[in-house]
């Protein structure tokens, strides 16, 4: 299953870095751009040329990619056109793919969005397939179903929001409703009964749940609620998020959890002149994995 290939992945490389390409034409190096920027094209075969150089030079240094899919969307069909390349290419390189979509709706619209990010009804390819997404779970079970059942057949993985790395997280998520039980709390016992019910003998669930780094006391209280839950955890690096913040999910555990980075590990060329973008991958990549799992034995 999809937790399972993951923790033998984390496990071979000894790192739970997760990258996040958020593609942004200002911050990518000139050198992605050979037919310029002045128009969605160039842009778009920019973001591609930006993808693939980081998935080569990293595809034996992180657990797994994570796309998220509104900057190629902003671009038009070029832009889905690149998503659908760099897809494809970390598949080709044996990278688990996270498709960053945070998708939720009901009924036949939700049975659509799994056919088009995970598989088809009967099995089939999709067209923008990855390995797993991030889902946004406010619609309740009826919107999450057809992810689940995929979970079940084709090997695939989910990820829910449950607290968020975002300030506003806490105009929703830390609100306190019946019984002095917050939002977050609510999902997290629906999260496991939707475990049990549609992921039971799996060793980790792929279900999974996005928990914020920038809140390391709810990171705490949920890793002890759901132990069989990965954790995809956003917030590291540039949003704050610390080393020592997320060491306790890695101590005496064989859970995959990933630790997400995305403007902190793929601009890190900026943070020296002459460095190349791949360069500052490297470095950036072993310096929060060393980070993470020295904070951990520490």
């Amino acid at each position: 299953m999809f937790a399972e290939n993951l923790a033998k992945r984390v496990e071979a490389l000894h790192t739970p870095v997760l990258m996040g390409l958020d593609p942004r034409a200002d911050l990518i190096p000139d050198d992605c751009f050979v037919e310029g920027r002045s128009d969605a094209v160039s842009i778009a075969k920019g973001f591609e040329r930006f993808g693939i150089r980081l998935l080569e030079a990293l595809a034996d240094k992180v657990a797994a990619v994570k796309p998220q899919i509104a900057f190629y969307e902003a671009l038009g069909l070029p832009g889905l056109q690149a998503y659908i390349a760099i897809i494809k290419r970390a598949r080709e390189l044996g990278i688990p793919t996270i498709a960053d979509i945070k998708r939720g709706d009901i009924g036949s619209t939700a049975e659509a969005y799994a056919c088009a990010h995970l598989k088809g009804s009967q099995g089939e390819d999709a067209p923008f397939e990855a390995d797993a997404v991030t889902l946004n779970a406010w619609l309740g079970e009826d919107s999450l179903t057809p992810f689940f059942e995929r979970c079940q057949k084709y090997e695939k993985g989910v990820y829910l929001l449950l607290h968020t790395s975002n300030p506003g997280s806490t105009d929703l998520q830390e609100w306190e409703g019946k019984g002095a039980k917050k939002v977050y709390q609510h999902l997290a016992d629906l999260m496991d009964r939707w475990q049990d019910q549609f992921t039971p003998t799996e060793k980790w669930s792929s279900i999974g749940a996005v928990v914020g780094a920038t809140w390391p006391s709810q990171l705490v209280e949920l890793r002890d609620r759901l132990p069989r839950t990965p954790f995809l955890v956003p917030g590291y690096g540039s949003q704050g998020g610390k080393g020592e913040d997320v060491a306790f999910l890695f101590e005496k555990t064989e859970v995959p959890h990933l630790i997400n980075a995305s403007r902190s590990l793929t601009y890190a060329y900026r943070n020296e002149e002459g460095m190349t973008l791949e360069e500052g991958a490297l470095k950036a990549c072993e310096a929060m994995r060393k980070d993470i799992l020295e904070s951990a034995q520490g």
